[in-house]
């Protein structure tokens, strides 16, 4: 059978795609959304976010049962960077398919020039038939 590339990008939606007849392995390669940055204070720019992790799968074993099934794909999105300033908010957490999302940073302190932590990135995860078949981490958020 004729190898089959299927791209999937960040949009903020569980993803879906059919397993076509003939399939009998699969290779997953994913990465999990980048933390945000932190927000400046008064000590200078706030920390870069991590990357997100990076995970490889050749050669997944294709069951007959799990032909025409569907493979379901929610890609992590980035963590937004923190604020700067007294109180002022973290970033929020990218998003990710439910109790895969990343968290929110952490709010500023009260003086006037603090920074606020970045939201940490959110983790790509595929699944067939409803089973975790593979999951990145997202990276966590700047301080």
């Amino acid at each position: 059978m004729a190898t089959v590339t299927k791209t999937f990008d960040y949009s903020g939606t569980l993803q879906q795609a059919t397993i076509p007849p003939g399939t009998t392995s699969i290779d997953i390669i994913i990465w999990g959304g980048a933390g945000g940055g932190g927000g400046a204070d008064a000590g200078g720019p706030g920390g870069v976010g991590a990357a997100g992790h990076h995970v490889k799968k050749e050669g997944l074993s294709i069951s007959s049962a799990q032909i025409n099934t569907t493979i379901e794909v929610a890609v992590g999105g980035g963590g937004a960077g923190g604020s700067s300033g007294g109180g002022a908010p973290g970033g929020n957490n990218g998003k990710s398919k439910t109790a895969f999302s990343g968290g929110n940073g952490g709010n500023a302190g009260p003086q006037p020039y603090s920074g606020a932590g970045g939201g940490g990135g959110g983790a790509t995860v595929v699944l067939i038939d409803d089973t975790v078949i593979a999951v990145a981490g997202g990276g966590g958020g700047g301080g």
